[in-house]
């Protein structure tokens, strides 16, 4: 994550030098305060087993207190969080410094402006009409989804969504008997619009079995196009599942890559 920075000094001894660090309204875990303290224009080295707190009012009236770190050359870092930029506006902030006999420091006060941001809510709207969440489709394309397989009459059917990373893993019991290996089957979704890139990536985990790797049945082979042209056959544990879509065939790339233990132990 992008961090902002943000240095002042603040000096004990003045009755009131107030100083104005901005803010967006929204961020959440990206901003901070760096301060270093001063005593009638002297550097005032904080010891590093004091502890900081930042005192915060809003303009609604609520005050809370927030912990922040001492460093090793005096410097206090103070997090500027969620709590405080939820709502645009300006906010009264002063921080204590306590040591372990019970002695308390204060600064002078400052603020904190939060600007309003272009869209206040936490997630955008799409492009147009009816589009979903920008936003939401991003943390959902970036996060590790977990594939879990559906129990059918045959073994078990894998039906991933377009645009997601997943993990799967085969290691239970469920997912073979006496004889071996259940059927799995992949079903790939049809891609809802051609106009942008629809793919899918799963991170398989599947131990081997009597020696014997898992085998994917991957669906209807006049619908997919695969590597080399040749169906893949699985020999490892653990490999990873790529496809994506042609839009111009009107069909499923799918290649695997397979991995190996270092000496070929797995």
């Amino acid at each position: 994550m992008a961090q902002c920075m943000c240095k002042i000094m603040l000096d004990v001894a003045e009755r009131d030098n107030l100083q104005t660090v901005i803010a967006r309204q929204g961020d959440s875990a990206s901003r901070f305060l760096r301060l270093r303290l001063l005593s009638y224009g002297e550097p005032l080295r904080v010891e590093e087993s004091a502890t900081a707190i930042l005192n915060v009012r809003n303009a609604a009236g609520e005050l809370r207190a927030f912990a922040g770190d001492v460093h090793s050359d005096g410097s206090l870092t103070l997090p500027i969080g969620s709590w405080m930029l939820k709502t645009a506006g300006t906010l009264q902030c002063d921080v204590s410094i306590f040591d372990a006999a019970g002695g308390r420091l204060t600064t002078p006060p400052f603020e904190i402006e939060v600007m309003p941001s272009v869209s206040g809510e936490d997630v955008l709207p799409g492009d147009s009409d009816g589009d979903g969440s920008i936003t939401a489709r991003f943390f959902a394309e970036e996060k590790l989804h977990t594939l879990e397989p559906t129990l059918t009459a045959e073994g078990f059917l894998l039906s991933p969504l377009c645009n997601r990373k997943y993990a799967l893993d085969l290691s239970g019991k469920a997912y073979a008997d006496d004889k071996g290996w259940l059927p799995v089957t992949l079903e790939l979704p049809t891609p809802t619009d051609t106009d942008e890139d629809s793919w899918v990536l799963i991170y398989c985990h599947a131990p081997l079995r009597d020696g014997q790797p898992v085998s994917i049945d991957w669906g209807f082979s006049s619908s997919i196009l695969f590597t080399n042209g040749t169906v893949p056959q699985i020999g490892f544990g653990d490999f990873d599942v790529i496809c994506t879509y042609s839009a111009v065939a009107g069909k499923w790339q799918i290649g695997v890559v397979q991995y190996e233990a270092i000496g070929g132990v797995a």
